[in-house]
């Protein structure tokens, strides 16, 4: 489970053993929304023009990560999307493309 934060963490829980597992600050602001699929987590922020995104299944140097190491889900090369405002409602399919 992903839990944004006011201050721009994410937490990632494992819901099965209640175990905190990792901390990143993905933002600079509040965390508005976060989505995740298996390709991909999309994050928007409250007072953030941008939609973030990080792909799950990526190869870091030598090393193919994929979604069942929650410790490289925010490492590695991220994407944006730039907005022409603050996201106030959004929609993404199961990919989240």
């Amino acid at each position: 489970m992903l839990i944004g934060t006011s201050d721009g963490n994410v937490w990632i829980v494992d819901t099965r053993v209640n175990s905190f597992i990792y901390q990143a600050k993905i933002l600079e602001c509040s965390v508005h929304r976060l989505y995740s699929t298996v390709a991909r987590i999309c994050a928007e922020g409250t007072e953030d023009t941008k939609v973030h995104f990080w792909e799950l299944v990526k190869k870091l140097g030598d090393f193919v990560y994929d979604a069942s190491d929650p410790n490289y889900f925010f490492s590695g090369g991220e994407d944006t999307l730039t907005l022409d405002g603050y996201p106030s409602a959004s929609y993404y399919d199961k990919s989240a493309t």
